[in-house]
C-alpha cells in the first residue's frame, strides 16, 4: 500500500514537471487572446471583444449576425484604419463559430491561459513553485523510505550471514547432530579464535563467564516502520534537547538524599553549679531558685 501511494505521488510530481505541448488551433487561440489582452486589458475575452449582448451564452448564429453588424462600422472598405481590428474580429468569430475550437477556448478561459516565452519555445504553463516546507517534507519522506529499505536489507543480510555460519558449523560436526562438538573459528592467522559448541544440531557461542548463547537467525530483531528515520530522528532530537528536561524532572528522587552524614559536633556541657545560701538549704530549695 505504501509502495502504491509512493508511486502515485512520484507519478504526479513527474507529470507536473512536464512541458505541455499544444495543438496548432490552441496556439492560435493563445496568440489571439494574448494580442487582445495586451491591447485591451487582462479582463478582455473573445465574447467581450465582439461586444456580444449574451457573451458566452451567445449561439453561433448570433455570433455570425453580430459580425455582420460590426462590419458596417469597422469594415476596411468603409474605414481603412480599422483593418487590423476587423481582421481580429474575423479571427475571433471563426474560433467561436467552430464548436471544437470554442470548447477549447471556453476551457482555457475558465482555467487560465498559458504564458508565452520565446526562449522557452513558445507558450507554457507556469509551474507552481512548491513552498520550502513542502520540499523539505517531500525530501524527508523519501529519505525515510530509503532508510527503511536499508534497514530491511541489513536485516535480511544478517539473517543470511548467520544461517550460512550455522550451516558451516553443522558441516564440521562429526556427530551428525547426535552429540556435542566444540569448534574454534579463526578470522586471521595468529588469531586465538572464537569457540563454539554444536549441541544436538544447534549452535551455541561461549560467553566470557562460560555460559552459552544460542545462535539463530531468529534472534536478529526485525526492524519496524518506527525504526526508520521518519520516527527515530524526531525521537532522538527530542531526547537530546528539550526532552532531557522532562526526563530529568521525572527521575528526580523523592526521598532523602544519600551521602555522607555530617558528624555532629561534640559540645561539652558545663556542670551546673548550685549555690547554697545557708546551712539549712536542701537540694530541692537550691534547685527551685535556679
Amino acid at each position: 500500500m505504501f509502495k502504491n501511494k509512493f508511486s502515485l505521488l512520484l507519478l504526479l510530481f513527474s507529470v507536473a514537471t512536464l512541458v505541455l505541448s499544444f495543438t496548432t488551433d490552441e496556439v492560435e487561440i493563445f496568440r489571439l487572446q494574448k494580442e487582445i489582452a495586451t491591447r485591451y486589458g487582462e479582463e478582455i475575452s473573445f465574447y467581450k471583444f465582439l461586444k456580444l449582448p449574451d457573451l458566452d451564452k451567445s449561439t453561433s448564429n448570433q455570433i455570425k449576425k453580430n459580425l455582420k453588424k460590426l462590419a458596417k462600422k469597422y469594415h476596411p472598405d468603409k474605414n481603412p484604419k480599422y483593418k487590423k481590428f476587423y481582421s481580429r474580429l474575423n479571427e475571433v468569430t471563426k474560433i467561436l463559430v467552430n464548436e471544437s475550437s470554442r470548447k477549447s477556448y471556453d476551457y482555457y478561459l475558465k482555467n487560465g491561459f498559458p504564458d508565452y516565452n520565446f526562449n522557452k519555445g513558445g507558450f507554457y504553463f507556469k509551474r507552481v513553485q512548491p513552498k520550502t516546507w513542502f520540499t523539505l517534507s517531500f525530501i524527508y519522506i523519501i529519505a525515510s523510505a530509503m532508510h527503511y529499505v536499508i534497514l530491511i536489507i541489513q536485516y535480511s543480510s544478517n539473517q543470511k550471514r548467520i544461517s550460512s555460519f550455522i550451516k558451516n558449523c553443522k558441516e564440521n560436526d562429526d556427530t551428525n547432530g547426535l552429540g556435542e562438538k566444540r569448534l574454534i573459528f579463526k578470522q586471521y592467522q595468529g588469531d586465538e579464535g572464537k569457540e563454539f559448541l554444536v549441541k544436538f544440531g544447534e549452535v551455541f557461542a561461549f560467553e566470557e563467564d562460560g555460559s552459552t548463547t544460542l545462535i539463530s537467525p531468529d534472534t536478529v530483531e526485525q526492524p519496524s516502520i518506527y525504526d526508520c528515520m521518519f520516527f527515530s530522528l524526531p525521537k532522538y532530537l527530542w531526547n537530546t534537547s528539550i526532552g532531557r528536561l522532562f526526563n530529568r524532572n521525572t527521575t528526580e528522587p523523592t526521598g532523602k538524599k544519600l551521602g555522607k552524614r555530617k558528624p555532629k559536633k561534640n559540645i561539652k556541657k558545663e556542670p551546673k553549679v548550685y549555690e547554697i545560701e545557708n546551712d539549712n538549704d536542701t537540694y530541692e530549695d537550691v534547685k527551685k531558685r535556679k
